[in-house]
């Protein structure tokens, strides 16, 4: 290519820099780039994130397009995930801050926290980014939530914050339980198993593991939550892998819980076991 078709490939990148970030995201192994590049560029342009993904492209200005490309330059080579690029994701209408310390929030969890239904109180076990406590607390609810990490649990307490409910959650830092008796305990724990762990999309391995491995099996925090359940709450709900279907319904009933029920999430998958 001579110097006029290299001059006007460069000003064709600038005229539309989504479509030149579109074509590199996929050739990094991204397959639907589009929703990712509307939050980037919203993002790089310091717009509301909230209507990114029905909103027209941002005429950049060259500071904003120098951002814009670096966030989608860690997007592909790194494979990070979006939400630790903006720093937020939404659950449940929840726009909640987000960084590589906590889970990103999934609609797959959604169903748990619609399964919950109107609650007195609640423990939720491992936070994270306060999610499932937060919605259950706009919803009218009250509770403790804990977690083991100290920047999860800052961040937790930012959210509640954000959202004025903090009055209504106590945080504190624990190895799953915190003292006291309550309406339900509620948890999406760690239950993708070690061997899987190396298995797992690139965005997912960003994300905080002692989060995410349940141990050899992927039941090992699990069984620790069902054991010590029954005695601080009449009812347990947990998010689960599809295939632990069974082998938590056994545990349910062998700690003590008369009756197990599984919920399906929006995707079809068997996803929340309700113990009571």
């Amino acid at each position: 290519m001579g110097a006029r078709g290299e001059a006007q490939g460069a000003r064709q990148e600038v005229v539309n820099p989504l479509e030149s970030a579109r074509t590199y995201l996929r050739s990094q192994g991204v397959d639907e780039p589009g929703p990712d590049l509307k939050l980037l560029a919203a993002f790089a342009a310091g717009l509301p994130l909230r209507n990114a993904l029905g909103a027209p492209p941002p005429e950049f200005t060259p500071s904003q397009e120098s951002k814009f490309r670096r966030l989608v330059a860690r997007r592909g080579e790194n494979r990070e995930p979006v939400a630790y690029l903006v720093g937020t994701e939404e659950f449940m209408g929840l726009e909640l801050r987000v960084t590589p310390s906590v889970l990103i929030p999934r609609p797959s969890t959604e169903s748990l926290v619609l399964r919950a239904g109107r609650i007195g109180t609640f423990l939720e076990i491992g936070t994270g980014s306060g999610a499932i406590s937060i919605a259950l607390a706009k919803d009218g609810a009250s509770g403790t939530a804990t977690d083991v990490s100290d920047r999860a649990i800052e961040i937790a307490r930012e959210n509640a914050e954000r959202h004025g409910v903090l009055g209504r959650i106590t945080f504190v830092k624990a190895d799953l339980f915190a003292p006291g008796s309550f309406d339900l305990v509620i948890s999406n724990p760690p239950y993708v198993s070690t061997a899987e762990m190396e298995t797992l999309p690139p965005e997912v391995k960003h994300e905080p593991r002692v989060a995410l491995d349940g141990g050899p099996d992927g039941l090992a925090v699990i069984r620790r939550i069902v054991e010590g359940a029954r005695s601080r709450a009449p009812r347990l709900l947990l998010e689960i892998a599809p295939p632990q279907a069974a082998q938590v319904r056994e545990l349910a009933l062998r700690s003590g819980f008369q009756s197990v029920q599984i919920t399906r999430d929006l995707d079809g998958f068997d996803r929340v076991v309700e113990a009571s």
